[in-house]
């Protein structure tokens, strides 16, 4: 084979690798041009080129779910490797042999032959897999041409590289066209793959119990307040920064596997929220997001973040769920249920409707004193709202004050002085209202010294740790859910339960303690010392399963075939347990309520942490 080949070869390569550089370069203009991509990169700290090396070159991301995303990401990392291999070492066998490289060409010649075989297999193995199948999860659906031709060249690549064992020519010809995908990658979706990992240094990674604060109300003057920008309502709203986020999603569909309102057929699908609106900042600009898709789509999201958890792209729908959201609110398109929750906060000071007056008379009574009559305690109980009014959730702060009575642990309360703590307010969207009350609270604890604050509410443990410290930095209080003191209490031996419960017991985990807050070994400590039997649901952990009640779901209704609570009580009870433990009082409201719904609630109980120590003699 002459060197005319080679020296053709080469010249393609080059050719179609400058035309993929210009057609990226385009493409970057989306995003404000190369310039301020670089000043991003530029601009980048060690926690987001450790965050870019395991999470984007690692394929990390793929692996935080565990099961079939770790498996796709396995066959795509070595797809994409195996691709860029074959590219590079091409490139250098051509250039070897114009040198006259030598005997080093025969063992390159066999390295191609060989990544070439893993490229054919995992090229084909991809396809297969990711093909449209009836009633199960595909990436392969809404296929254009060139997507088609981008998922044709490995498997083609590599069989072409593989055939370099027979004839060295194919590394020509494998030379020439392993550029194509790059240059196919701007003008398909598989666009994901650059966006993807530019996301990793224009949008920092979010604390998931945090949602971004569009302005601080301490800081707003006359001047201006009317120039505030209150969520996102046209799509020409949508910034550059959160497009890139939005091109970063594959299109895979694993969110909607875990979105507790796609299973019950509410009409979200966050994967159809995150294609239907970056099409649309790009095709209907000066249309509304509402315009595209219906309220009750964002109005059915319980905020759990089970979507941003899978995401293996870093896709971030939960803020743009919650600015749609504020839009929504902030233009009065609410229903009835919504704007009660909102006035019931704002004219009593709790979620529930209820008069603040005597809020905690009925604690007093159990020996707890007023945090404002005294010092001497070791934690603030934050009772919440369901604790304060909800007959139910009374119970579980009974038990808990008796159980903590036992350790030796001398809790306090607020009293009337407590109110809501926000978070129906800011996952609703009225973060106005949000940021008042937040404020509000804060110059309490600093006014009575709260230094450490309990709660049983996932909700406001949550919001007072991750949120109230943005809107005031001088805000230092020590927050534990209720299961984290438990857990500290049984590990130190002051909480010894002298028998256990009968029967099997399993755990649903609340989504903002687990999920969000990372607590999932504190609540089994507590179940296994205090139960007979222990069964693990599929869905635990960080991976649960929504109760429907989050993202201020639990004060107004959407569409839908079925109860998410119902499709979780299912799934436990499926088990053959005796007893549901929960964390959360809002959680076991929603549990109680399907079981009775499935007539279920004879055989099977809701007991919370606190309940079940009590119950076994703590």
């Amino acid at each position: 084979m002459n060197n005319a080949v080679w020296i053709a070869s080469i010249s393609i390569y080059l050719i179609l690798l400058i035309a993929s550089i210009l057609g990226i370069t385009h493409r970057l203009k989306e995003y404000g041009g190369l310039r301020k991509i670089f000043s991003y990169i530029s601009m980048a700290d060690s926690n987001t080129w450790n965050r870019f090396l395991v999470e984007v070159v690692l394929q990390g991301r793929f692996f935080r779910w565990g099961g079939e995303p770790a498996i796709e990401g396995v066959f795509r990392g070595v797809a994409l490797y195996s691709y860029m291999l074959i590219m590079v070492l091409s490139l250098l066998y051509a250039i070897l042999l114009l040198l006259e490289g030598g005997s080093i060409l025969r063992s390159i010649n066999t390295l191609i032959a060989v990544i070439g075989a893993v490229a054919l297999v995992s090229g084909v193995v991809i396809l297969v897999n990711m093909r449209p199948r009836e009633g199960k999860r595909s990436w392969l659906i809404e296929l254009g041409g060139r997507d088609l031709a981008y998922l044709a060249v490995i498997p083609i690549l590599g069989g072409v590289a593989l055939s370099s064992l027979y004839y060295r020519e194919a590394i020509a010809l494998a030379l020439a066209i392993s550029p194509i995908i790059i240059l196919l990658t701007p003008h398909t979706r598989f666009w994901y793959n650059i966006a993807s990992a530019l996301n990793v240094f224009i949008n920092k990674q979010r604390n998931p119990g945090k949602l971004p604060t569009p302005f601080k109300l301490s800081e707003l003057s006359e001047e201006t307040i009317d120039k505030i920008k209150v969520g996102v309502g046209f799509l020409t709203d949508i910034e550059p920064e959160r497009l890139v986020n939005l091109d970063s999603c594959a299109n895979c569909g694993l969110c909607d596997s875990v979105c507790p309102a796609y299973a019950v057929g509410r009409p979200l699908s966050p994967r159809k929220v995150v294609l239907v609106t970056r099409q649309g900042v790009r095709m209907d600009p000066g249309k509304q997001v509402v315009d595209l898709l219906q309220d009750d789509t964002f109005w059915a999201c319980t905020t759990c973040g089970a979507c941003v958890e899978i995401c293996p792209m870093g896709v971030d729908h939960v803020p743009l769920i919650v600015d749609v959201r504020r839009w929504l609110v902030f233009n009065s398109k609410m229903d009835q249920k919504k704007i009660s929750l909102i006035s019931s906060i704002a004219q009593s000071g709790n979620s529930m409707g209820a008069p603040n007056y005597g809020r905690h008379d009925w604690i007093r009574k159990l020996g707890v004193q007023l945090a404002e009559e005294t010092g001497d305690y070791d934690y603030l109980l934050w009772v919440g709202c369901m604790g304060s009014f909800d007959d139910r959730a009374r119970k579980a702060i009974q038990a808990f004050i008796e159980v903590l009575k036992e350790a030796g642990i001398r809790v306090a309360v607020l009293g009337d002085l407590e109110m809501c703590c926000g978070d129906p307010l800011r996952r609703l969207g009225e973060e106005s209202r949000f940021q008042d009350i937040a404020l509000r609270n804060i110059d309490l604890f600093k006014r009575l010294g709260v230094k450490r604050i309990v709660t049983i509410c996932p909700h406001g443990f949550n919001t007072f740790k991750n949120e109230y410290k943005e809107l005031d930095p001088t805000f230092d209080v020590e927050i534990l859910h209720h299961s984290q003191l438990l857990s500290k209490l049984v590990e130190e031996g002051r909480i010894k339960p002298k028998s256990k419960i009968s029967g099997t017991a399993t755990m649903h985990d609340s989504c903002y303690i687990a999920r969000i807050n990372r607590i999932e070994e504190e609540p089994r400590r507590i179940i296994r010392i205090s139960s007979e039997t222990y069964k693990e649901a599929r869905r635990s952990g960080y991976r649960t399963f929504c109760c429907g009640a989050g993202g201020s779901n639990y004060w107004y209704d959407v569409p839908e075939k079925k109860r998410i609570s119902v499709e979780r009580v299912e799934e436990l009870a499926s088990l053959g347990v005796n007893t549901i433990v929960a964390e959360c009082p809002f959680c076991i409201a929603m549990l109680e309520d399907a079981l009775r719904n499935l007539g279920l609630d004879k055989d099977i109980k809701v007991r919370d942490l606190s309940e079940i120590l009590r119950e076994a003699g703590a």
